[in-house]
């Protein structure tokens, strides 16, 4: 009777002891949990109404959290302050800091914020819609937004509605001064939906909300609007009524905006289905030096919002003869560079002058950055900064019908080539035959006057000290041997276009990350050409140059100004060596879409 107590206890020890030094742990092995979490109920019911509490509770089928919810959340009409989100157990309590309005319908977009506890599968698209009043508002706008310039999706944009009912702010003044009363997120397909909203014309206006405040308050920000008002219609939902609807189609009717006399009255627009709206960046109106710099010894750069060949820059006091200096504009305007005889001056003081209201002061250093005290470093800058510094169009390949020519770094005062340069053309030796001619109005490119044959190889040998710099430098050897391809290496690509009468377009030939390569000025409809084209993927680009200037332009939303449309062609061109390639453009199609 002893032992046997004695064993019993000895087994109840035994099983506390396993007890106690048990670890739970994730069972192995199996496939891996892909199944998001599931919404079982909610207090109060999806899409209720008459809803007069501030806390929702949602319960899931499982164990959740909440990722990304700052970026992912979006509440529309939105509230002054974000509610609270906890987590208890498989439950998300919502509770709001303040009043809701009345008779109004709230959405709450989770997006892929509600994600399971262990693999993080996301509830994608969730949505708890609920009324304050008796009604629950049903009708949709659909739309897409896209970068006005390339036409890519703009991601991450918001789709912004207003309501008139504000007499005391300008039309056009809504998106500076109110937060909108609807508001959606675009996806990666630059789609948005704008649900539950109420039967009545809105202002659409979209905008990339840099500081997270639904105003346009910032530069840099971009935005895309329509001239209309616009009215949403009901499309009964295809899926679910606890998910988000990402695509359908839908008709959308505009409205001509009815305002008072002291306000902007919009222009009527007619949409014929899915509203797509052209996003872009404004131009900041005023002129600004952005950036002064002295790059190297000898050259000064200064950089500018905008073209800024209309900018006075003065010297303060007069500059010394010996000074010797020349100004020189990049291509787009919006660049200076100011050229001149190093060591003469340490600082020089300028004024700038905008315009006849704009003027400032500029101080300037004329002294070098500090090289660097690293001996390597010392002795490799020594040596480069010894000799004019050069890049060549011709690099071992130069392309059939392109000159050779070379851009110095400082312009060129004096050159001496007689006697001296060395010029090989298939095997065919040549001296003193060759010359260069300035290609540029201060000197900083010189062009070789040489016809170039398709298929032949050239070499070119120039001695050091032909090309005197203004900084004193002399170039040093220059060695070029290269080849220009044989016609049947290239392609043609010929493209019959359409184009509407009386307006012009900027077809664009481009290359890879969309480099513009070549372009052409298109007026009429007739064949136009692009040859000599090495074999390769390219793209066809046509801006729609309204106002003929010869680029694209972006647009002004106080002017109502939209930007110049751009149109793609719809496929990828892949041209091939010695083929002709035929297409066919039609603009105007493109136009009526």
């Amino acid at each position: 009777m002893i032992k046997r107590g004695i064993s019993l206890l000895l087994m109840l020890l035994a099983a506390i002891v396993a007890t106690r030094c048990a670890h739970p742990v994730m069972p192995t092995g199996g496939d891996k949990d892909e199944t998001p979490p599931k919404v079982l109920s909610s207090v109060p019911q999806n899409y209720t109404t008459n809803f007069k509490g501030k806390t929702i509770v949602i319960s899931f089928d499982e164990f959740v959290k909440l990722d990304k919810l700052q970026q992912q959340l979006l509440i529309s009409p939105p509230t002054e302050t974000t509610p609270d989100f906890k987590l208890r157990g498989k439950s998300l309590v919502i509770k709001f800091e303040e009043e809701l309005k009345p008779e109004t319908t709230y959405a709450i977009y989770f997006g892929e914020a509600i994600v399971d506890l262990t693999e993080s599968n996301p509830l994608t698209g969730f949505s708890f819609v609920f009324s304050t009043g008796a009604v629950l508002d049903s009708m949709s706008i659909n739309g897409s937004i896209h970068n006005a310039f390339d036409r890519k999706p703009a991601e991450n944009t918001f789709a912004m509605l207003y309501l008139l009912i504000n007499d005391t702010i300008p039309f056009d003044s809504l998106p500076y001064r109110v937060k909108p009363y609807y508001v959606a997120r675009t996806d990666k397909f630059g789609k948005f939906r704008l649900t539950n909203l109420k039967q009545q014309p809105f202002k659409l206006f979209a905008l990339t909300d840099m500081n997270s405040n639904f105003i346009y308050d910032m530069a840099g920000e971009s935005i895309a609007f329509i001239d209309s008002l616009i009215s949403p219609v009901y499309i009964a939902p295809p899926v679910a009524p606890d998910t988000l609807i990402q695509h359908d189609s839908l008709q959308v009717e505009a409205t001509a905006a009815v305002a008072d006399s002291s306000l902007n009255k919009p222009d009527s627009v007619v949409f014929n289905s899915i509203v797509d709206l052209n996003l872009f960046e404004e131009l900041d109106p005023v002129q600004k030096l952005l950036k002064s710099e002295i790059v190297k010894p000898g050259m000064l750069r200064f950089i500018f919002r905008h073209n800024a060949r209309e900018v006075r820059l003065t010297p303060m006091a007069a500059l010394p003869d010996s000074f010797n200096l020349i100004s020189k504009y990049n291509t787009l305007g919006d660049t200076l560079y100011w050229f001149f005889r190093p060591m003469v001056l340490d600082s020089l003081k300028l004024t700038m002058a905008y315009d006849t209201l704009i003027n400032d002061t500029l101080a300037l250093s004329l002294n070098p950055r500090q090289l660097p005290t690293n001996k390597r470093l010392v002795k490799k800058n020594a040596d480069k900064d010894k000799y004019l510094q050069f890049t060549s169009t011709a690099s071992r390949r130069l392309e059939y019908g392109s000159p050779l020519e070379f851009v110095f770094d400082y312009p060129i005062v004096s050159y001496q080539l007689r006697d001296t340069v060395r010029f090989i053309a298939n095997e065919d030796t040549t001296y003193n035959s060759v010359s260069f001619v300035q290609s540029d109005s201060i000197g900083l490119r010189y062009r070789m006057e040489t016809t170039f044959e398709a298929g032949g190889s050239y070499n070119l040998l120039i001695p050091d000290s032909c090309f005197l710099g203004l900084n004193g430098q002399w170039n040093d050897t220059i060695r070029q041997a290269f080849k220009v391809p044989a016609l049947e290496d290239y392609g043609n690509l010929y493209i019959d276009m359409v184009v509407p009468p009386g307006e012009l377009f900027i077809i664009q030939l481009l290359g890879a990350k969309e480099v513009v390569l070549r372009e052409i000025e298109v007026s009429s409809s007739k064949r136009y050409g692009f040859e000599h084209i090495n074999p390769g993927k390219y793209k066809l680009k046509a801006i729609r140059d309204s106002n003929r200037n010869k680029r694209w332009d972006t647009g002004n939303y106080l002017l109502k100004m939209q930007p110049e449309s751009v149109y793609y062609f719809t496929k990828e061109l892949e041209i091939r060596a010695n083929w002709d390639f035929e297409e066919n453009w039609n603009v105007v199609n493109a136009l009526s879409k």
